[in-house]
């Protein structure tokens, strides 16, 4: 298995973007977070299995989006207005564009990708803390924190086929 090539990950992660939101969007590497207030937050968690064998996942792709951002996407993806959308509308459009911006940054023919899940923030750090590895692409919209997404090794060995702690 293999990430592509920095650059080209942020093109493929931009190109993403602006396919499920329907506006121009860039993204840049980062070394932290933007999000500032994390309370209500959510992380949508993708898992990459090796080998396509549940308990042989090492790579997660995680997905963090303010609710405002996650609307908009929701109401471009499904084409709807905001007072139209449901809950589970803005859930499955966050899930389903995690799983379209992972699915294109792993370079391997023997992998497969999971289904994504949606949990609180809290449990996606406790996830994250035991990765040897991790690569935070954020938005490159200046004063705003809308979009991250990180892409890290999960060593964790409570974790096997599930997102769950």
């Amino acid at each position: 298995m293999q990430l592509l090539p920095t650059q080209e990950m942020v093109k493929k992660i931009s190109d993403s973007w602006s396919f499920v939101s329907g506006s121009a969007f860039n993204f840049k590497e980062s070394q932290r977070y933007t999000f500032h207030n994390h309370d209500n937050l959510m992380a949508v968690v993708l898992p990459l299995y090796i080998d396509r064998l549940p308990q042989h996942e090492s790579i997660a792709i995680g997905l963090i989006v303010d609710d405002a951002e996650a609307q908009k996407i929701a109401s471009h993806m499904f084409g709807l207005s905001f007072d139209e959308l449901s809950d589970d509308d803005v859930k499955d459009a966050k899930k389903e564009t995690c799983n379209i911006m992972g699915g294109g940054l792993i370079v391997d023919n023997h992998s497969e990708l999971g289904l994504p899940t949606e949990i609180p923030l809290e449990e996606f750090f406790e996830l994250q803390k035991t990765a040897t590895f991790s690569r935070l692409f954020v938005s490159d919209k200046p004063n705003e924190d809308l979009v991250n997404l990180v892409i890290f090794d999960v060593n964790n060995h409570k974790f096997s086929g599930v997102f769950s702690l």
